[in-house]
Order: C-alpha cells, then sequence, then structure tokens
C-alpha cells in the first residue's frame, strides 16, 4: 500500500500574514490546501503582518529551530493612551492626553534604554502560558493574570520617523520579545501613555518578506503552484554545517544507526545569517543529507567525527 505520510509535501513556506488572520487560521489554510501537515515557528497577533514560517510535513519536526530566530519588526506606536492588551486592539485605560512635545534625540535615546539584556513582561492578553494555559484565556475569565518576567534581548532599536503623535521604529531582538511591552514601556520612559497601533514582521532568522508568499497568492494559486514555492528541509536551517552520504550511509540513518566518519563523503559548513561571522557550526546541530542533496535527519555532532541522529526523516 502507497504510504500517503510520505507524499505530503515537506519544507517550509514563508508566508506574508495579512492583518485579521491568527498565525493558526493561516496554518490552517495551507493545510487545506497542500494536504500536509503544517504548524508555524513563532505567532503573530491577528493584527500583526509579515513573516510567518510555516513549516510542513515530516519538516514540522524542525520548528522548534525556527521559534529560536532572531526576528526584525517595524512596528507603530501611538502616543496619548494605553490599552489593556498594549495594542489597538485593546480597550483605553484611561481618556487621551496630548503628547508632550518630543524631540528625535529624545525618542532615541529613550529606545536606547531598551537595548541590551533584560526582564520583561508579557501582557495579559498574550499566548503566555499561566498554570498551563494561555494568559489571554484567563483574562476573559476574569482572572486576574500576572505573567512572570522573562530574559529578552533587543540587538538595536531604531527610530524611522516621528509626528506629533506617532513613532514609528525598527526592532531587531531575540525570541520571545513583545513589541507591544516595548510600546507601552517606552511612554511610559516619555512620560506619556501609548500602544502599539501596528506591526509588520520583515525578518525571522534568514527569512524576510523578499521571500514570502503573498496571501493573496495563497487563497488564488492552484496546490500545484504553492507547493513549487516550498523550500527544502535543508534550506530551512542554512546556518548548520552538512555531513553528505552516500547509499550506505543513508541506509544506515534511516535504520536508526548512529553515523560513522567513514559513510560521510563530503562536510560542508553552514552559512551565518550574520554576514561578519562567516561560517559555523549552530551548537553542534548538524544537516545530513543524501548524494541527491535532501535532507534526511538532523543530528548532533559527538566525539570522533560521528554524527548521532536526533531526527529522522523517512
Amino acid at each position: 500500500m502507497r504510504n500517503v505520510k510520505a507524499c505530503q509535501p515537506t519544507g517550509l513556506l514563508v508566508i506574508d500574514k495579512p492583518a485579521g488572520l491568527t498565525s493558526h487560521d493561516v496554518v490552517d489554510r495551507v493545510r487545506q490546501i497542500v494536504g500536509s501537515k503544517a504548524g508555524h515557528a513563532g505567532t503573530l497577533d491577528p493584527q500583526a503582518t509579515g513573516v510567518l514560517l510555516v513549516c510542513l510535513g515530516a519538516a514540522t519536526r524542525l520548528t522548534q529551530f525556527l521559534q529560536r530566530h532572531d526576528k526584525v519588526y517595524e512596528g507603530v506606536i501611538k502616543l496619548g493612551w494605553a490599552t489593556d492588551t498594549y495594542d489597538a486592539e485593546g480597550a483605553p485605560l484611561a481618556d487621551p492626553v496630548t503628547p508632550p512635545p518630543l524631540s528625535r534625540e529624545e525618542v532615541q535615546k529613550a529606545l536606547d534604554l531598551f537595548v541590551g539584556v533584560f526582564k520583561q513582561t508579557p501582557p495579559a492578553y498574550s499566548a503566555k502560558k499561566v498554570r498551563g494555559q494561555p494568559a489571554y484565556r484567563r483574562v476573559r475569565r476574569g482572572e486576574d493574570v500576572q505573567p512572570e518576567p522573562v530574559t529578552v534581548v533587543i540587538h538595536s532599536a531604531e527610530l524611522l520617523n516621528l509626528t506629533e503623535d506617532t513613532i514609528q521604529i525598527r526592532i531587531h531582538c531575540g525570541a520571545g520579545t513583545y513589541v507591544r511591552t516595548l510600546a507601552r514601556d517606552l511612554g511610559e520612559a516619555l512620560g506619556c501613555p501609548a500602544h502599539l497601533a501596528g506591526l509588520r514582521r520583515t525578518r525571522s532568522g534568514s527569512f524576510c518578506l523578499r521571500k514570502a508568499v503573498d496571501w493573496v497568492e495563497v487563497a488564488e494559486d492552484t496546490p500545484g503552484e504553492l507547493k513549487k514555492r516550498i523550500l527544502p528541509a535543508v534550506d530551512m536551517v542554512p546556518d548548520w554545517p552538512a555531513a553528505v552520504v552516500g547509499d550506505e550511509g543513508a541506509e544506515a540513518i534511516l535504520n536508526g544507526h548512529i553515523l560513522e566518519a567513514a559513510w560521510i563523503v563530503e562536510r560542508r559548513p553552514g552559512v551565518s545569517n550574520d554576514a561578519s561571522k562567516g561560517l559555523h557550526s549552530s551548537d553542534g546541530w548538524v544537516r545530513v543529507v543524501n548524494a541527491n542533496g535532501a535532507m534526511i535527519a538532523a543530528g548532533e555532532a559527538v566525539l570522533g567525527g560521528l554524527v548521532q541522529p536526533r531526527i529522522v526523516f523517512q
């Protein structure tokens, strides 16, 4: 009998998510179109737009690694009032006030306060788990929810534009950073209540908007056309080095054996997303690639030049 699971498309779709859809909505629609198991790597709020990574088939097992990616966002912060969700979807916490006159220098100096590693408290209206459930569900039931602060990193925070009541910023940050919280905290630093009025993710790891499939294409393309846009698993973790194996090594891996050095016909370095760092090994994880260039496993390098398979793609 034909193995249906083996026929499922496997790899990655980079989607430009529109406003008004949840990340789960996007995943469901893609799953229906391509007929494959699917999951996303990094939630975007419903009103946020931009890069959403949708993993397909057996490649959903690489989701954990893509979720760790640094992200780049462009956001618009509205001055004058704060909301209970820290964004434009929430209820105002007080009557609007007139923002004080601000210079670009003042705003950039305030933004610089948030560059580095620090503790950030996630919004109560968020998917952050509190006692085993998403915080927003507990809030909607009327519970008093106070998520625990988490350690985040912001690599850079750049002021793009400033008007009397808006601040446009670009943020390069680590995984788990809430730009909504940054908007609220920036307002406090400037002495004016504020909330996030708009957000667009422009990059996740090495995947940027230029490589993304527009949602109109997702809705209008045939399944066959959309499948052509799927990136293979080997391109999902380009920063990992690759161990290329022949038929003997591939068979050993697929049968669950550790990969011996003698079975590796070629070793290729991974390419860093940061051009200044050149080639690097990505914490010991290795792509195991067959002679056709397809990724057949993800493994960890161990002593003696061996590779211990951790995830095997049948």
